[in-house]
């Protein structure tokens, strides 16, 4: 009978040992999240390249547009899992076209023109007015956002704040990132 009791007690402690060494990896995880977030705070001056060769002042842009919420999302034709989500990205941008001054930038990073339009030709992409396909051959995404890596996406508020930072692939038709651009234009525009 000791035995059991000890060997069940020995489970307990190790139950909880193990429970409290996931807290503390991930209370290391958010922290790290939160301060990569905090080093971008304010939409960088940036200038990158249309698909037609044209230079597109992102700052100049927010302030012809009036941009309300503009995401600004790194991405690329080599990188696999850039591809894999750009269909769901497409989902989330169509969820919200017609909607006044909420603008879309997709930058391929580090890319050719010709492989974006290709790629873009096989998904069947239609020209929208929200959404501008830009080339980052510059290093901008490095320089002035600090991107390291493809995809990451940033969303940037009407007075050009960082709302909200993405790294890596998401799934982006999920009623989870619906909501959350919802409430994220509502702040933005302070309606919320």
């Amino acid at each position: 009978m000791k035995y059991r009791i000890l060997a069940i007690l020995l489970i307990i402690a190790a139950a909880v040992g193990y429970s409290v060494y996931q807290k503390n990896s991930l209370n290391s995880q958010l922290v790290t999240d939160i301060q990569a977030e905090a080093v971008l705070s304010k939409l960088p001056p940036s200038v990158f390249t249309t698909l037609e060769g044209e230079v597109f002042d992102v700052n100049a842009f927010y302030e012809k547009e009036r941009v309300e919420l503009l995401m600004v999302h790194f991405w690329g034709t080599w990188c696999a899992p850039c591809e894999a989500e750009l269909p769901d990205l497409l989902g989330l941008i169509k969820r919200f076209e017609g909607q006044p001054n909420v603008r879309f930038l997709l930058v391929a990073a580090n890319d050719e023109v010709i492989k974006v339009k290709k790629h873009l030709q096989t998904l069947g992409i239609p020209s929208k007015a929200s959404i501008y396909w830009l080339i980052d051959n510059s290093q901008v995404h490095r320089e002035a956002y600090g991107t390291t890596r493809v995809p990451e996406t940033f969303v940037f508020s009407s007075d050009k704040t960082t709302l909200r930072k993405f790294e890596g692939p998401q799934e982006w038709n999920k009623t989870m990132f619906f909501q959350t651009f919802d409430e994220l234009l509502q702040i933005s525009t302070h309606k919320l």
